[in-house]
């Protein structure tokens, strides 16, 4: 059980050295590891590239510290044959969120109106395209190829270790703190934290049952872009949002509500039985 404590190091290390960044931009010190919206740009960034520095420093020094390289680490988690199933998981995550607007739509708890004009929406489409295969990149191999691996063997693959925790309460445990990880910070809400939690159980169901990260990536990935472009095009009812955010989720956070729950809990049970 250790890499929790190498996951809670990495969380500490980040939180140090935002706020020395935040101490060079006369900033006060703050136990949350993002900025608030009415920070500088400047301070956003810089915070930004802490994080990234911190979790891919730690995804390249884990393995060294295992007795391992990073090669022979990671390389059966990349296994070719596999490749294919980043685009399964991929094109699944986009039709099943395209499932759950159209229910939404339906349903009128949300509804269509570009919120930007159409150069600005592609621009923004694009970008989500892009942030979809840059952060799953970055977050899968740290929070399925470290977090979860160590959870289920507490060793890479190519040793052939056996089970240290049963799967469903390691998949658990490993989402948990993949959502976690992402509310380590002020916000209205931590109920989308639910729903976080639930997309790593399917994360990890996908990682457990194909032994490499290419399906979860898929999945992760399709999920950012589906995210990404349905805030250029769709909206949440004001006056209702509140009402209805536990049952439809959030602009920033869709996946959090109870129909977006339920799927992603089907999808968890069929991927189960069928890899």
């Amino acid at each position: 059980m250790w890499v929790i404590l190498y996951l809670a190091a990495v969380l500490g290390f980040v939180l140090i050295a935002q706020n020395v960044v935040r101490a060079a931009f006369r900033e006060p010190f703050e136990w949350s590891i993002s900025a608030s919206s009415d920070k500088s740009k400047k301070l956003k960034y810089a915070l930004k590239f802490v994080l990234q520095f911190a979790l891919i420093g730690s995804i390249l020094l884990f393995p060294y510290l295992v007795g391992s390289s990073i090669s022979a680490y990671f390389g059966p988690l990349f296994r070719t044959d596999h490749a294919v199933h980043f685009l399964y998981g991929e094109v699944i995550a986009l039709i099943l969120l395209g499932v759950i607007y159209g229910v939404e739509l339906v349903g009128k708890w949300i509804y269509f109106q570009p919120r930007y004009p159409a150069s600005k929406a592609l621009v923004k489409s694009s970008l989500s395209g892009l942030s979809s295969l840059t952060v799953v990149s970055v977050e899968e191999p740290f929070f399925r190829g470290i977090v979860l691996q160590y959870l289920l063997y507490a060793a890479p693959p190519a040793m052939g270790a056996s089970l240290k925790l049963a799967p469903v309460p390691a998949i658990v445990l490993g989402a948990v703190l993949f959502s976690v990880a992402h509310f380590l910070r002020p916000v209205r809400t931590y109920w989308p934290s639910v729903g976080l939690a639930v997309l790593g159980i399917w994360m990890g169901v996908a990682f457990y049952k194909t032994g490499s990260l290419w399906l979860s990536m898929g999945l992760h990935s399709g999920g950012i872009l589906s995210i990404g472009i349905h805030r250029c095009f769709l909206n949440y009812r004001e006056r209702e949002s509140r009402k209805w955010e536990m049952l439809v989720g959030t602009q920033t956070y869709p996946i959090a509500g109870a129909i977006a729950i339920a799927i992603m809990l089907i999808g968890s049970v069929v991927t189960w039985f069928l890899f």
